[in-house]
C-alpha cells in the first residue's frame, strides 16, 4: 500500500504550476504586526504550532515570505515583517556584534549593513532564513531598539544617528539597504 504522503506529493506534482501558485497564494494563513498567526481569521494559539510556524519561515528568490513544512509551502500574508527582535544582547565570548534575540528562538548577530529605520515604523534589519539563508526582514521591538541604542553615536551636525561597533561606524538609513 502506498503511503498517503506519497499520494499527496504525486497529486501536487501533477498540478499546473499556475494552479499550484494560486492555491499557495490563496491559503488563508496570516500573521499580524505582533507576530500572531491566524487561519481563516481564527487565531492560532498552540505554542508548539506557533514555534513550528516561526521556525518554518522562509523567502522566495523574489523575497516573498513563505511558510514551509515537510517540503510543502504556502505564501504567508503579513501585516508587517515576518520576524521581531525581542532584545539585543551584548556580544558573548567569541562574538563581536550585538546579538539579536528573535521571536523564532534564534540568537543571531546583527549585521550593521542591514539596519535601517523606516519612518514612523522604527528600526528594521534582515537575518538569514533557517532553510534557504535568504534574507528575512526583522522589526526591532521597542525593547530591542532601546537595547541597541547603547551602540548609537552621533556627531554635532549629524542629521541621523550612526551605529558604532568598535571603531567602525555605520549610518542608519531611512530605507532598506540595497
Amino acid at each position: 500500500m502506498t503511503p498517503l504522503s506519497e499520494v499527496h506529493d504525486a497529486g501536487l506534482a501533477r498540478l499546473d504550476p499556475r494552479t499550484l501558485d494560486k492555491l499557495r497564494r490563496g491559503f488563508p494563513l496570516r500573521m499580524d504586526r505582533q507576530g500572531n498567526f491566524s487561519f481563516e481569521g481564527d487565531p492560532i494559539t498552540h505554542p508548539r504550532i506557533i514555534a513550528l510556524f516561526r521556525a518554518s519561515l522562509d523567502a522566495t528568490e523574489d523575497g516573498e515570505v513563505t511558510l514551509g513544512i515537510d517540503g510543502k509551502w504556502v505564501y504567508l500574508e503579513l501585516a508587517d515583517l515576518p520576524l521581531r527582535a525581542l532584545r539585543v544582547d551584548r556580544p558573548g565570548e567569541g562574538e563581536q556584534l550585538p546579538q539579536l534575540i528573535l521571536d523564532d528562538g534564534r540568537r543571531l548577530p546583527l549585521r550593521p549593513e542591514t539596519l535601517w529605520e523606516e519612518p514612523s515604523a522604527g528600526l528594521r534589519c534582515t537575518v538569514p532564513a533557517r532553510t534557504s539563508a535568504r534574507p528575512l526582514a526583522v522589526r526591532l521591538t521597542n525593547t530591542a531598539a532601546l537595547d541597541l541604542s547603547a551602540w548609537f553615536v552621533g556627531d554635532e551636525g549629524d542629521e541621523r544617528p550612526q551605529l558604532q561597533i568598535g571603531e567602525q561606524r555605520w549610518p542608519i538609513p531611512e530605507h532598506a539597504p540595497g
